[in-house]
């Protein structure tokens, strides 16, 4: 069941979603857990969402990704060194809370085995991708810029609270109809990780 906030005079909604309500699946290299799909009653294999949020397990040395033309990607990995190739020429490495962005279309092939964090953005949905380390006791701000009004924030590790809800390591933060700051702030016993997708969606 999702835990829910209701904030009457600013119309938002918060929503933390724990490990055991994610769908996870298998694939020859290894397995992907969709962590969020927008909208929400959008099936990823018929390509009608706007936005998708998953995490992936790559246990193979080399993996070849799935071609989605017409979709803007976002790749992070949060374990592990990962290089990749885009088309013919264009080579990007990646350490972790390292973010690469990259049109679904050109053939991309993958070389590391690590756990990685994807954005997918599709009919009309624009945003980006950014990742944050946070200290103990350690808090900041985000902010709606333009046109963004969907935050969802996945933490890897560590524990955070934002606004006045708690969440722990492989739990995701939805906020729909994002329109004001927020204050993250880390109260775990350590360095906390996050994915932050920052999404505009019709």
């Amino acid at each position: 069941m999702f835990i829910k906030e209701r904030l009457e005079e600013m119309s938002e909604t918060y929503v933390v979603k724990r490990q055991e309500e994610f769908n996870t699946s298998l694939w020859s290299g290894g397995s992907t857990t969709e962590l969020y799909i927008y909208p929400e009653d959008a099936v990823y294999k018929e390509g009608n969402f706007q936005c998708r949020i998953s995490s992936a397990t790559v246990e193979v040395e080399q993996s070849d990704f799935t071609s989605l033309p017409g979709v803007k990607r976002h790749l992070s990995i949060f374990q592990g060194h990962l290089d990749m190739v885009h088309g013919e020429e264009k080579k990007v490495s990646l350490e972790p809370f390292q973010v690469d962005c990259f049109d679904g279309g050109i053939p991309t092939v993958s070389f590391g085995q690590v756990v990685d964090f994807n954005l997918m953005l599709k009919n009309g949905a624009d945003g980006k991708m950014e990742t944050a380390q946070i200290n103990l006791d350690e808090d900041f701000i985000l902010k709606p810029e333009k046109g963004e009004n969907l935050l969802v924030v996945y933490v890897p590790a560590g524990t955070v609270k934002i606004e006045d809800m708690q969440v722990k390591t492989g739990e995701l933060f939805i906020c729909e109809d994002w329109s004001k700051e927020l204050m993250i702030k880390n109260t775990g016993e350590s360095v906390a990780g996050l994915g932050i997708c920052r999404v505009s969606v019709k």
